[in-house]
């Protein structure tokens, strides 16, 4: 099996900057995506090590630090210092920096040329960066022009590119064929007087973007960053897994998904979810449902007797049903789950149809040092129980990722951190 990191990628695409995802694959040609919520890339690398990742996507502002993570840094990496891409190749950490392929193949796909152009970039952070190369590389003349002449300066000196301030961009934009905005949503620097028919423009936000409706009025070619996120991805897909991806497909997947009503918590035994479903609940305004303890007053005795009485299967059907009942509920919840939930094809196909699903990570050790052994039959009845979690858990880890939105780490957070980096994840998702 194979776990792939993706942020920005093509199935659960990211706008937040300490995003990342993953995939998971337990076969050559079955993958499952998800979401890695981390706040640095130092976090992401322990992740990418300790879940066994074959790859992950970076977003900003991680990608400087992103690259110190490999052991092999391909030559845009190099000329960047920025990696939006580790791949594990030959069980060596490769970095690469697919930005690039966003810019080229954006404009590829709407019939721009570049060799010869000039091309304009605003912003000299890490997709401006990436911009700048891509196009200096394929033939154009680029001036990278950033708030922060010294910063333009120094992308320019390693790019090969010229430089020059936001101020000056009044003299320059009306002179040039391409332009390429990577400033922050909210900075709008180009005036519509300065934009021919003749112009075209990349722009790296999804959704709100000023320019949009000044080109649209002027009858600008106009590509938004999903455009961007599509085409980077297609290179970080066929490097993570070998296969050519369906582009159709992804184009697809970059639309915007709305989100299920209900948040379901789901994990190892012992990973939090009890404890930060009711956290979660009250910040939201809406009620927590713990499956294990709806159960428990259900059947009228406690889990490990009702499976030591009835048998587990007995314990699944009954588990079945009640999370069937929550995730039917017109009212949303937060659903705290039972660790073995996901791991039912039919719970973890609802699952994802009616809640955001949030995996609750801690390596099996720390999960095992929060609960009691003899309260979990599946653990007690070993000899071994930490040998005995550590294999389940392997059994039990894609299934989790098939199935999860995104994923969290409760291992060096409270649940009050872990109930707040959720709540913000799934509001910048929620609200663009």
């Amino acid at each position: 099996m194979n776990l792939f990191a993706i942020t920005g990628n093509p199935v659960l695409h990211s706008k937040s900057p300490i995003l990342f995802g993953a995939a998971y694959p337990s076969h050559a040609d079955t993958f499952a995506y998800f979401r890695l919520a981390a706040q640095s890339a130092a976090e992401a690398g322990l992740l990418f090590d300790e879940l066994g990742l074959s790859g992950m996507n970076i977003t900003a502002p991680f990608k400087s630090d992103a690259a110190q993570l490999a052991g092999l840094r391909a030559p845009e990496v190099q000329a960047l210092n920025a990696c939006n891409t580790l791949a594990l190749e030959h069980s060596i950490k490769c970095c690469y920096n697919t930005d690039i392929f966003g810019v080229l193949g954006s404009l590829e796909e709407a019939g721009v040329a570049i060799a010869g152009k000039r091309c304009l970039v605003l912003g000299a952070g890490g997709a401006g960066s990436a911009a700048a190369y891509a196009l200096h590389t394929a033939g154009g003349a680029v001036t990278v022009a950033n708030r922060t002449v010294d910063k333009a300066r120094r992308l320019a000196e390693s790019t090969g590119c010229s430089f020059a301030g936001l101020s000056d961009v009044a003299g320059i934009a009306p002179q040039t064929d391409i332009i390429v905005n990577t400033l922050y949503k909210g900075v709008d620097v180009i005036d519509e007087a300065w934009l021919k028919p003749q112009h075209a423009i990349v722009d790296a936000i999804y959704h709100g973007s000023a320019l949009q409706a000044k080109a649209q009025r002027v009858g600008c070619k106009f590509i938004d960053g999903a455009g961007w996120l599509l085409h980077q991805g297609v290179p970080a897909y066929h490097r993570f897994t070998g296969i050519p991806p369906d582009v159709e497909s992804m184009k697809k997947a970059t639309l915007t998904q709305k989100l299920p009503k209900h948040i379901s918590l789901i994990g190892f035994m012992g990973a939090g979810k009890s404890t930060v479903a009711p956290l979660l609940a009250a910040m939201l305004g809406i009620p927590a449902v713990d499956i294990d303890a709806t159960l428990k007053a259900r059947c009228g005795v406690d889990i490990p007797q009702l499976i030591g009485e009835k048998g587990e299967a007995y314990f699944r059907e009954q588990e079945r049903a009640v999370l069937e009942e929550a995730l039917a509920a017109a009212a949303p919840s937060v659903i705290s789950c039972g660790g073995g939930a996901a791991t039912q094809p039919l719970l973890s196909k609802r699952l994802k149809e009616n809640s955001i699903v949030v995996w609750l990570y801690a390596s099996p050790e720390r999960c095992l040092s929060r609960i009691s052994v003899d309260t979990r039959p599946l653990l007690a009845q070993h000899a071994n129980p930490q040998q005995a979690a550590a294999e389940l858990f392997e059994k039990r880890k894609f299934l989790y990722a098939k199935t999860a939105w995104m994923l969290i780490s409760s291992a060096a957070r409270s649940a009050e951190q872990v109930s707040r980096l959720i709540y913000d994840e799934i509001s910048k998702a929620i609200n663009g």
